[in-house]
């Protein structure tokens, strides 16, 4: 009988430890609702094989996803005064669709306030309405999120601004010079490197053959030039040392952290479903831009107002996010910018750079889109602007006027 017994206790004891480690299991796993992290890449390290007595690696816990939360509030006036700018910049454009976040700081909770407001519908031949959720191409805008990811870059000690771009080119590959001064990182990303406005092909594959054949005309550095070419190759020299494609790093390290979902360069069938048709400025439809190529890094990420207006308060209140120490860099002016007065950060543009009132802002457009976003450095407001058409800056300066900016 004793065998029988002690056998029984043995079962017993076992179901009982494989019930604690399923609660455990439960315990650790997120929500079914909550989206997950995206994994931590870390430097390889050597390890040495365990023994087959070696106790398993225990998994680790997954944490979601900090997706920043957004206090919502209404002024009538306030949206009077907007609804009149939107109106009016309709009927001027011609625009179908129209999209704008505001943020204002309220001072009495120390906290940002968002207001969401959509007019119009997704295209001159459609009848849906303008949403929160309506994709749009933001075209430059994405300069901001490759900057973002230089600036991690440098954080990690992978990569520095004062770096001449030979050292991070494919063998083979010879970047041109000026009287021997190398175009340097921090030079690909203020568009100081002397390098053409555009590749002449959105072939990765020539990307670096077209920069082999480039002789420039004057030292890196010295000039401001916008060049889309030059975000080409920062945006494929950060994808190649992460031994990822582009779109695939940038969701994975600045679009998945902050919990923007919805931006990205290749879109899922749910987002093509809600892409608004974009227009040109004849207001005719325009043909969209692609989903991948070299220009990705320069400008071929989509966005909702949804993640703009969150894009915009983590950039207004960065010790909220993940990702502070990051967004701070990209703000910081690094070069002159184009005019005097100005400075280019990483991706960003600044008026009053050296000012505690500093205006922080991108513009993007392509055929059929164009976007815009603004900030004060100090926090008190900012403001986005998407459309499914052209002429965007025209109510840029109307919104800048509007809040003081």
């Amino acid at each position: 009988m004793r065998k029988p017994l002690l056998l029984l206790l043995i079962l017993l004891m076992i179901n009982l430890t494989a019930c604690d480690a399923a609660s455990a299991a439960l315990t650790q796993t997120p929500s079914p609702s909550a989206p997950t992290a995206a994994p931590v890449t870390e430097t390889a390290k050597p390890t040495d094989t365990p023994s087959p007595t070696s106790t398993p690696t225990a998994t680790p816990t997954i944490t979601p996803i900090p997706t920043i939360q957004l206090l919502l509030f209404n002024d009538d006036e306030l949206k009077a005064q907007v609804d009149r700018l939107a109106a009016k910049f309709m009927n001027q454009s011609h625009n179908s669709g129209l999209s704008i976040a505001l943020a204002i700081r309220n001072p009495q909770i120390d906290q940002l306030q968002v207001m969401f407001l959509n007019y119009g519908l997704t295209g001159n031949e459609d009848k849906q309405p303008i949403t929160s959720d309506t994709e749009y191409e933001i075209g430059s805008i994405t300069k901001v999120f490759t900057g973002i990811m230089l600036a991690q870059a440098i954080e990690a000690g992978t990569v520095k601004l004062d770096d001449p771009i030979q050292n991070y080119l494919p063998d083979g590959i010879q970047a041109p010079t000026f009287k021997g001064i190398p175009i340097k990182i921090v030079d690909l990303a203020t568009h100081r490197s002397g390098l053409p406005r555009d590749a002449q092909s959105d072939d990765p594959n020539d990307l670096y053959t077209y920069l082999d054949s480039i002789r420039l005309d004057y030292a890196p550095g010295s000039e401001y030039v916008y060049s889309n070419y030059g975000y080409e190759l920062l945006g494929d020299i950060l994808a190649r040392q992460a031994g990822k494609d582009y779109g695939e790093l940038e969701f994975d390290s600045v679009s998945k952290p902050l919990g923007l979902m919805d931006t990205t360069m290749s879109l899922s069938a749910d987002q093509q479903s809600r892409l608004a048709r974009g227009h040109q400025y004849d207001d005719s439809p325009a043909d969209y831009f692609p989903q991948s190529g070299a220009m990705g890094p320069a400008g071929y990420l989509h966005s909702t107002l949804n993640d703009m207006a969150r894009f915009l308060v983590a950039n207004m209140r960065p010790n909220s996010t993940p990702l502070s120490p990051e967004l701070k860099l990209a703000q910081t002016s690094a070069a002159q910018g184009r005019n005097p007065g100005t400075g280019a950060g990483l991706g960003w543009d600044l008026v009053r750079p050296d000012s505690p009132q500093a205006r922080i802002w991108k513009s993007g457009v392509t055929p059929g889109f164009s976007s815009y976003i603004s900030f004060l450095r100090d926090g008190s407001s900012g403001f986005v602007l998407l459309t499914n058409g052209q002429y965007i800056d025209n109510l840029a300066s109307d919104m800048i006027q509007l809040l003081g900016e």
